[in-house]
Order: structure tokens, then sequence, then C-alpha cells
């Protein structure tokens, strides 16, 4: 009795952090390996999920705010984990933000606080900046500035600097990016400053 036998190739793409990894598989199979082949697919389509999961920065919603709620996936902030963000004086942060405002734009503030004890404190040199120099193509690839277009997707990069001023401390980041009328979008993070 004969088996028929063959090679087959598959190419899994693994996105973590806004990065592309390609893997591609090549197997031998015949009837009975292709049952191991297909656990073994499954197995590697949850890990890597997993470990996205495990990369994404944790985001909130600004409770005032009426733009659409970011989610972890459209926000990335170096030295941010899932659930909190370990800041250290004396460094810089940066931010990668996906948006995609519900209507235009013709200019975009930088509405960027710390919030301790319910108090909302400006980040010096941050807070009522023009964000419009910060603003990418959908890629990130090249700068767009403003005006935006509604449904239009984009993306702001940043960073920032801690201040060896700043009080060590936990605090709850505000980061929106809006002008009067409102915000194209905002999000809230835990976040403690260490020495």
């Amino acid at each position: 009795m004969y088996t028929s036998i063959y090679f087959e190739c598959r190419v899994f793409s693994v996105s973590i952090q806004l990065r592309v990894a390609r893997v591609v598989f090549c197997n031998r199979v015949d009837a009975k390996s292709e049952l191991k082949m297909r656990n073994f697919t499954a197995l590697l389509l949850i890990g890597a999920a997993l470990l996205s999961l495990a990369q994404a920065t944790d985001v909130k919603p600004c409770p005032k705010s009426k733009s659409r709620a970011l989610t972890a996936e459209e926000v990335t902030i170096s030295n941010c984990p899932k659930n909190k963000c370990i800041l250290k004086r004396n460094s810089e942060a940066s931010i990668t933000m996906k948006l995609r405002p519900e209507r235009d734009f013709t200019e975009l503030n930088s509405d960027i606080q710390g919030i301790i004890l319910d108090v909302p404190l400006p980040f010096p040199g941050y807070y009522g900046t023009s964000a419009c120099p910060h603003i990418y193509d959908a890629a990130g690839e090249k700068k767009v500035g403003c005006p935006l277009k509604a449904g239009e997707t984009y993306t702001y990069k940043n960073s920032f600097k801690i201040l060896p001023v700043y009080p060590t401390v936990s605090l709850e980041i505000h980061w929106g990016l809006g002008d009067k009328q409102g915000d194209a979008a905002c999000f809230q993070i835990p976040a403690k400053i260490k020495a």
C-alpha cells in the first residue's frame, strides 16, 4: 500500500510591537504527520498571541474624552509593560500611537499631564505644545503633520524626558491630542517615576 507524501511549507506572520516576523516551516507531510503539523501550528499561533499580549501596553480611555478609546495595540511606550510604566528619572521614554480622528483637525495640541491624588499636573515643556510635527502617515514612515482628515489613520511618534526634578511617585499619565473642540485621541496609563 502506498501513502501519498508531499512537502508542505507554511508561512507565519507574527506582529509584536509594530514589528512583523515571518517564519517559514517546511515539512515532509504524509497522512500521519499532517495531524501533528496542525497541532504544532495551533500551538505556535497561541504562543505568538500570548507573547504579543505580554508586550502590549494596557491603556485606559480618558474619563472626560469623547474620542474613540485606544487599544493596547495602538499605543506603545518604552519601559511600559502590560500594567504599569516604570519611568526612570534622568532618562527618556518614547511613545508611538495610532490614531484615526472622527472629524477633521486643522491643528493638534498636546494635553500631557501627570495625575497625582486626582490633581492634574501639566508636564512642563510638553503640555499645550503642537503635536503636528510628530504626526506621520499610517505606516509611521513619512512625516505628514497637520491637518488631519476624519477617518484616516495616522501615527504619532514622540519622546519625553523624565527630568531629575520629578518626584519619585506613583501617578496616572494622561496623554491627549486635540484642539479646543475636543480630542483626536486620548488615553491614561498608570506609571511610577523611580530615581
